[in-house]
Formats: structure tokens, sequence, C-alpha cells
């Protein structure tokens, strides 16, 4: 249901934005509402090193600076989730919770190649991610087996993609995106079993590529 209200909300602004008397403004800043992808790979183990909602809702603010049909872009998102592990036919597994806590710093630039239609424009942000998650596992035949996880990861994206202004009020307008996202990054596991006090370290990679939609809600002035 959401991807379809995202998809009509889009080509609905496609039309609309046609009639837009769009005034040109320097500044642009505004409040991220939501951003999904629908075709996210989701990924449940107990070294979580991703969240697994497709959907976020008002997790991130943006920025612009317009000079003509040129705009630098930057923009920040926090997003937090918890992703409960209970494995299938494995009676003798622990089970139990991770918390993740995803932020990104996005810096990028975007092109209106339309004179007549400056409220189109495509656009390409590179950001940082810094991701790190914390899990608490046990059970077992024994019930000993009691583990905490911890993860941080660091990498670099790409989100490129073409976007609608649709001015709704004065100098308030919506904003959706649609893009296709690509993440890499190192993961840094460390497990200790809470009753040896063993501790063991070990890496992992995470690579994420996905289509995704987000709306924002821009004030220009």
């Amino acid at each position: 249901m959401l991807k379809l209200t995202l998809t009509t909300a889009l080509l609905t602004g496609v039309s609309l934005a046609t009639y837009a008397q769009d005034e040109p403004h320097r500044f642009e800043v505004g409040l991220e509402v939501v951003n999904y992808s629908p075709f996210a790979k989701q990924v449940y183990n107990y070294a979580s090193n991703q969240l697994n909602d497709k959907a976020h809702w008002a997790s991130g603010a943006v920025f612009r600076y317009n000079l003509g049909r040129f705009s630098l872009r930057s923009g920040v998102s926090y997003n937090t989730g918890t992703n409960n592990t209970e494995p299938n036919n494995c009676a003798d597994c622990a089970v139990g919770s991770s918390t993740g806590k995803d932020l990104r710093l996005r810096l990028g630039g975007q092109y209106s190649p339309l004179v007549k239609a400056p409220w189109l424009y495509v656009f390409s942000d590179f950001y940082y991610r810094r991701f790190t998650s914390e899990g608490r596992f046990t059970g077992g035949f024994c019930g000993c087996l009691d583990t905490d996880v911890e993860v941080t990861s660091d990498g670099v994206g790409n989100s490129t993609g073409l976007g609608v202004k649709i001015r709704t009020w004065k100098h308030f307008y919506l904003n959706p995106e649609v893009y296709y996202d690509v993440l890499r990054a190192p993961n840094h596991v460390s497990s200790a079993d809470r009753n040896s006090g063993n501790h063991f370290q070990y890496d992992t990679r995470t690579k994420q590529q996905a289509p995704a939609i987000r709306v924002n809600a821009i004030i220009a002035f």
C-alpha cells in the first residue's frame, strides 16, 4: 500500500508541477518526510550490519544552495531499529535481538536540464555512513549460549536519481525523489561469551544496492 501511495503521489506531482510558476530562491531547507526502499534485501543474523525497515519516517534534514540551474545539496539522516533473530529449524541455536543505529551524511549536486521545466532535476549524492549495533542472545539445549555481539561499520555510498518540485503554497513545496542507492562498508564484529568471558573478533563486509524513493518537505527563501 505504501509503495502504491508513494508512486501515485510522484506521478501526480509531475503533472501538477508543470503548472507551477516556480520562482528562483537561493536557499532551501527541509525535512526528509519518508524514505522507502521496497526492494532492499533484508538480512537477519547475529552480527547485524543493517537496518531492515523498508520505510523510515521523519528521519533526516536537507539543505540546498541554488546557483541557477545547478544546486549544491547536503543532508543528514539518523535511524534506529531492532532486529529479532530466531533461527528456523534449529533448536540448539541462540535467539535474541540486536538494536542498530544508522547515521548518514550526504553531499552532492543537482541540475535542471530543461530551461522550461526548472522543477525537474537530476542529482547525485555521495555519503558517509556510520552504523553500530548491539545484540544480546541466549538459548541452546544447554541454555548456556549467552553471547553479546557488537558491530561497528564506517562505509561510503552513492545515490543518483531524478527529482521534482511540487509547490503547494508560496515558499513551501513537496519534493519527491526516485534514486538508485549503492553502499559499500567494512564491518568489525566483536563477540563476547557472558559465561566464559571469552572474546572473539572478526571482519565482514556490507554490500547494498536497490532503488528507493523519498519525499522531502521544503521551504525556499
